[in-house]
């Protein structure tokens, strides 16, 4: 059996010559229908909202302060604020002494220390951009002895104290379309410091609140447009307490992705605006002319009672075509009667999914055609033969499912620690639009994935 999807449009001119040709004798063949004028402006606009292809650059840089102390005097005090080149290694280092030794009675002192040391390491990927963030801040006692009456037995202490912060801001440019839904994964690595800061922030100053989760940090944004994801720690220590020397080291780590980008990879198509991930199978129109054809072939809705008033009783269609036409269907009638010229008549219709099978439906008269619609008795015999031309479809098994199927088959999409699943509902039909012309129908299905979640264990 051949597949319906293989046939072909029914030219409409030839069928009205093959009409002439078998009418016999001497009768004048009918004129041919003339060539349909400009497309309506009744077409079903199209309702596919297909994604834009995203695009993700980034770039790190560092900056830093440090501050610190080893005596109360001024110079044995420090403090500097520097910042680093984009996508170069930042680091900053600073230390102080004291005295001690100067005002020492005798040979028992210890220099009093402070350093700091701030290094910030820009990390970038194919579709990811972060930095190493390094703080170090080490502080030691000093002390010296001064003479008490005859020996050098009074002991003096200087406290110290030092202070660092490392910070790297990593500027994202995200191409695609405004206002599709997009978020920022932000994946963290020793970010329990209780001085750890992080914000996300758009060119305008905007600020993004993260959600946490797992380990990992979501930022709802807006689409396209210009992004910073900042962090920053904080290492403080001093001797107080009577210690004489202390150190806090602490690293962290900041890499960001966008979930669209992530998608657009794993799929192989850009994501449609909300997110979700859509396949398409092209239908011929012919898939659905050919059985409009045989449904209509002999059809005369008006030859019975109580018939559609005027003389239209004898109209049949004697040629039927379909075309692809924004994001629905025209169908192109040619009716015929005895003695009377074909007459050219234009249906516009919407496309829907049923049954696993392309329908047409809210079939009518297309705007336009002033010498139908002001006629009743031809308007109420075109509203029959639309209905009759409704009740055909093309059916989409197997290539539907096969298509589902090869799209479920690219999940689940890992980006950093979490993982995007598909649904464990059918696809859902979107829309139609013409396919590489209007001979055939693009019709668009969508999965909604679920949202970024912990990665399942493999089974």
């Amino acid at each position: 059996m051949i597949s319906p999807l293989r046939y072909r449009p029914v030219a409409p001119l030839v069928l009205a010559a093959a009409l002439a040709c078998s009418s016999g004798g001497g009768a004048k063949a009918p004129e041919a229908a003339p060539v349909p004028a400009a497309p309506p402006s009744d077409i079903p606009p199209v309702r596919v909202p297909l994604g834009t292809a995203p695009s993700f650059e980034g770039i790190a840089t560092g900056n830093g302060w440090a501050d610190g102390s080893a005596s109360a005097d001024a110079g044995a005090r420090y403090f500097r604020e520097v910042s680093g080149s984009r996508g170069q290694v930042f680091e900053l280092k600073n230390d102080a002494t004291g005295d001690e030794k100067d005002k020492a009675c005798g040979k028992d002192w210890r220099t009093s220390t402070a350093r700091s040391v701030a290094v910030v390491t820009p990390e970038a990927g194919k579709g990811s951009v972060g930095f190493t963030l390094s703080a170090t801040a080490y502080a030691r006692r000093g002390f010296w002895r001064t003479k008490a009456t005859l020996s050098c037995t009074t002991i003096n202490y200087t406290e110290a104290q030092a202070a660092t912060m490392a910070r790297g801001q990593a500027s994202i440019l995200l191409g695609g379309r405004a206002g599709d839904r997009e978020e920022l994964v932000v994946e963290t690595t020793g970010s329990n410091s209780s001085e750890w800061a992080l914000s996300v922030t758009d060119s305008a100053g905007t600020k993004y609140a993260p959600t946490s989760v797992g380990g990992t940090l979501l930022a709802a944004v807006p689409g396209a447009g210009r992004y910073s994801v900042a962090a920053s720690v904080t290492a403080r220590v001093a001797t107080a307490g009577g210690k004489d020397s202390v150190e806090q080291r602490l690293k962290a780590t900041v890499r960001v992705s966008s979930l669209r980008y992530a998608l657009a990879a794993a799929i192989g198509s850009p994501p449609l605006g909300n997110l979700d991930a859509s396949f398409a199978v092209d239908v011929p129109a012919a898939a659905l002319a050919a059985p409009m054809d045989a449904a209509l072939a002999g059809y005369q809705p008006c030859a019975a009672k109580p018939g559609c008033a005027g003389k239209v009783s004898d109209l049949s269609v004697n040629a039927t075509s379909v075309r692809a036409a924004g994001g629905g269907a025209m169908v192109q009638l040619t009716l015929v009667g005895k003695k009377r010229a074909p007459i050219p008549v234009r249906l516009v219709g919407s496309l829907v999914v049923r049954a696993d099978s392309l329908r047409i439906v809210d079939l009518r008269l297309a705007d336009g055609q002033p010498q139908v619609s002001k006629k009743r008795d031809l308007t109420a015999a075109v509203s029959l033969f639309a209905v009759r031309a409704s009740s055909v479809a093309a059916p989409l098994a197997p290539r539907r499912g096969a298509a589902e199927s090869e799209l479920r088959g690219r999940f689940p999409v890992r980006v950093g620690d979490l993982c995007v699943e598909a649904p464990t509902t059918a696809a859902g039909f979107i829309g139609t639009t013409p396919a590489s012309d209007s001979t055939a129908f693009r019709v668009y299905f969508g999965l909604t994935p679920t949202p970024l979640q912990p990665c399942s264990r493999p089974k």
